[in-house]
């Protein structure tokens, strides 16, 4: 009896020395992760929209109507939807994509900040079959872009839209491009007076800023993805030649008869020359007052100048036939000489602006070089 009551001491002891090391050993495993065992449920890994890297979303447009063009206030008139899709349910970049080139002053029923903002079709994003989430902005209003007009009246501009979160930089949002990503109204609505429509394009780029903005969080080399939807539009050159360049040869045409008028004749000689010089003066402000203030000079602006030099020109020779009338040289050797000069001079006017069209034409900046 005492050997089996001291066996069974044993017994009781041994058992609580096993409980108590596999209390330890569950105590320790706790911390160190591998309280898994065999049957317990897999991880489920990230949820929809959490992988690594900021959150895609895909954007498209469509172009409704270009309504106007305004050169002197370089800014245009136009109506375009732009849809999202994205994956994460916890983001809504809908409500933070702002037009970067709105025109403040002529949007200010649309937002209280006095740019435009899009409008939403659905008053919350809608389920897609492939588990994203997809919402429909519509932009329709006034935007502004600087335009190059050194080659007026045969230049290409470009109606640009650029759209960027104004919150989430590119760590956080990626913008990237729909299969389709920009179609084109094709009724009547795109047609706009005295422009050609080229092919439209959707590209993205990334934007930095060269500041926080104040946030000391923030750094200002980070990256903003940024939406930019680019329509070139090319100016119907046959009616801005019959409106602007047709006058002006008219203008020299009729100069030149100077030179064919006799010598002695020189009160009609100096009438027409000042009457030409008015003409060319008061084509070149009404053509100013329809285009922006620049610092260069434009194609048309270098015209109008040769033009001017021509009248000028003419109005010398003038001068000269006068006196040299007083000479009474010979009729026919002074007409024989007016026509010669009168040829020489017109010759030459023909050629310089052969050669202005030439040197603006291909050796002036490209708008569409960014968007190859």
């Amino acid at each position: 009896m005492k050997k089996w009551g001291v066996a069974r001491g044993l017994r009781l002891v041994s058992v609580a020395l096993i409980r108590v090391v596999v209390v330890l050993v569950a105590a320790l495993a706790i911390p160190l992760g591998l309280t898994g065992s065999v049957g317990a449920a897999p991880d489920p890994g990230p949820g929809p929209g959490t992988e690594p890297g900021p959150d895609k979303v895909t954007v498209g447009v469509f172009i409704n109507d270009l309504q106007d063009i305004d050169l002197a206030s370089e800014n245009f008139t136009i109506d375009v939807y732009l849809w999202m899709r994205w994956k994460n349910p916890a983001i809504d970049p809908s409500l933070t994509l702002e037009s970067m080139n709105s025109e403040g002053t002529q949007n200010t029923t649309s937002s209280s900040t006095g740019g435009l903002t899009g409008e939403p079709l659905y008053d919350a994003p809608v389920d897609m079959p492939d588990g994203s989430q997809y919402q429909v902005l519509r932009f329709q209003g006034v935007f502004s872009r600087k335009m190059n007009l050194e080659k007026y009246p045969f230049d290409t501009q470009v109606v640009e839209m650029v759209f960027e979160d104004k919150r989430d930089d590119a760590t956080k949002i990626e913008f990237v491009r729909d299969t389709n990503p920009v179609t084109i109204n094709d009724g009547g609505a795109m047609s706009i007076p005295g422009y050609v429509l080229g092919k439209p394009s959707l590209i993205i780029v990334s934007h930095k800023y060269p500041t926080n903005f104040g946030d000391l969080t923030a750094n200002a080399s980070t990256p903003y993805s940024r939406v930019i939807v680019a329509l070139p539009v090319t100016r119907d050159v046959l009616p801005y030649l019959v409106k602007l360049v047709l006058p002006i040869f008219i203008v020299i045409l009729i100069t030149s008869l100077i030179y064919l008028l006799p010598a002695r004749l020189e009160d009609a000689r100096a009438g027409i020359g000042i009457t030409a010089m008015l003409t060319i003066v008061a084509l070149q402000w009404n053509t100013d007052s329809n285009l922006p203030s620049v610092d260069y000079l434009t194609m048309l602006d270098v015209i109008y100048i040769v033009s001017m030099v021509y009248v000028l020109g003419a109005m010398a020779y003038t001068a000269l036939a006068s006196r040299r009338n007083r000479a009474e040289m010979a009729q026919a050797l002074t007409a024989k000489l007016d026509r010669r000069v009168g040829l020489i001079s017109l010759v030459a006017y023909l050629a310089i602006l052969g050669l202005t069209l030439v040197y603006y034409l291909n050796h002036h900046y490209n708008v569409l070089n960014q968007y190859i």
